[in-house]
């Protein structure tokens, strides 16, 4: 009988280490990028504006509201100084200061028959940080302006975007693979599904879920019963993501 308990712990304790390892790797897949303040003066920077013209060339200054992007100084090649506001401008790609190259995350996000293949593909696998125009109320509770700000989730933002909150506090410092996150998680981003985005934090998270996850029935088979933590956001945003396209792929056969 002993035999047959020991033996029963052993498997049990195999499934829940092969499950917090699968787990540790899915955190790893949906890790958020970094924010970054900084930008590098060497590389190009890539801007669309809202009527489709599309800019090239050198980031001079970067003036911000709010820790926010609201307007842009940028040299186009061979040409003088150009000043462009945030609410002109669709999106941006700019590289980081001091740019490194970081470890490719997992090759489902190079499946293009799941995730799909976009103009920003060439960008982000050279490590540039992509911005898009958005109308926001800061912290729920300002005039909504329209601001740049920096996509956190660009791999997987096709259902669910997050925008990084320049002015988050940060939870214990931690790693993820070879990225150090200096500081930690952030305990809030803005959060957009649909055409509502909101500034979602660690204490307003049980607030907001049942609109961002449960009107998927697979989402809430996965995790009935669960206890939802903050630190698994990217995670839960990944497996909805998922779900969405799946379910779209499914409608389209």
């Amino acid at each position: 009988m002993k035999v047959k308990v020991v033996s029963l712990l052993l498997f049990m304790t195999g499934v829940m280490t092969f499950a917090q390892e699968d787990l540790k790797e899915r955190e790893q897949q949906a890790a958020f990028d970094p924010a970054y303040t900084s930008y590098s003066r060497k590389k190009p920077a890539y801007v669309t504006l809202k009527d489709g013209t599309k800019i090239e060339g050198h980031i001079k200054d970067v003036d911000r509201k709010k820790g926010q992007i609201h307007r842009l100084k940028i040299i186009e090649d061979g040409k003088k100084k150009v000043e462009i506001q945030a609410t002109d401008i669709a999106d941006l790609y700019m590289a980081p200061s001091g740019l490194e190259q970081l470890d490719k995350q997992a090759n489902f996000f190079n499946d293009a028959t799941k995730w799909g293949k976009t103009d920003a593909t060439k960008h982000l696998s050279k490590g540039y940080t992509m911005y898009t125009n958005q109308m926001v109320s800061l912290k729920n509770k300002k005039k909504p302006t329209e601001y740049l700000m920096q996509v956190v989730n660009p791999k997987y933002s096709q259902v669910i975007q997050v925008y990084s909150d320049p002015f988050a506090k940060q939870t214990a410092s931690i790693g993820v693979g070879s990225l150090k996150l200096a500081g930690g998680i952030a305990k809030s981003y803005y959060v957009k599904k649909g055409e509502e985005i909101v500034w979602l934090t660690k204490s307003n998270l049980d607030e907001h879920f049942d609109r961002l996850f449960m009107d998927s029935e697979d989402f809430k088979s996965k995790y009935e019963g669960e206890k939802f933590k903050w630190s698994l956001l990217g995670v839960y945003i990944l497996d909805y993501t998922e779900f969405a396209l799946d379910a779209q792929m499914g409608e389209a056969k």
